[in-house]
């Protein structure tokens, strides 16, 4: 798990996902939670500094945890088929985080892989249990969800669907930018997003695409 999680925060920067020191990456193994320590440069990040807390947010080993841990331990115990969380900080989802309460569904492959919608969670201040209570209000059972000016979270069943999903987000939030800056978009009925959504969930995503 201390590996995928070196993985994927080199995977978040090395694709403009964050900057610094900001965002975090968790993986869930049983009750036990591994997660990006708090403030430690991603290229000085070691195996042996990866944080390992319980679900009660009791620290087991490795150094102090992200304080967005709040975050990710109740999007854990909401959601049980989620096994990783990305939080990022890149540059078009934030910008839909400030102008929008919403992505709405416009492109097939965001539509498949996150959901119908992608909704914009209530604003709180970060590191808080008020936060993590929005977000997970918000995500429902889609695999992503922007947070009020902050940034965005993506979930899936391992580590490289959230971290496709991370791309696939800002992605479209960059689409859905320029969408509205011409002021003329087309979007998917409801009842072709579910269908679409449905054909993701139930085939395509297990055929075990890696991002390596």
């Amino acid at each position: 798990m201390k590996k995928e999680i070196l993985r994927a925060v080199k995977f978040i920067v090395d694709n403009n996902l964050v900057k610094g020191t900001w965002g975090n990456v968790s993986i869930r193994e049983g009750n036990i939670i591994y997660i990006t320590p708090s403030g430690v440069p991603y290229d000085k990040l070691k195996e042996g500094m990866i944080s390992v807390v319980d679900f009660n947010g009791n620290l087991v080993e490795g150094l102090k945890p992200s304080s967005e841990l709040p975050t990710h331990i109740e999007i854990y115990k909401s959601r049980k088929d989620v096994r990783a969380i990305v939080h990022t900080h890149p540059v078009f989802s934030s910008t839909i985080s400030v102008v929008s309460s919403e992505i709405p569904p416009i492109i097939e492959d965001a539509v498949m892989i996150l959901g119908p919608e992608i909704k914009v969670s209530e604003y709180a201040l970060p590191g808080t249990w008020e936060l993590a209570k929005n977000v997970v209000d918000a995500l429902s059972d889609n695999h992503a969800v922007i947070l009020k000016n902050h940034g965005l979270i993506t979930v899936g069943t391992n580590i490289d669907e959230a971290l496709t999903a991370s791309l696939i987000c800002e992605k479209t939030a960059e689409i859905y930018l320029y969408a509205l800056n011409i002021g003329n978009f087309s979007t998917i009925s409801n009842e072709d997003a579910v269908m679409l959504r449905n054909k993701y969930l139930n085939s395509y995503r297990h055929m075990g695409k890696d991002v390596r």
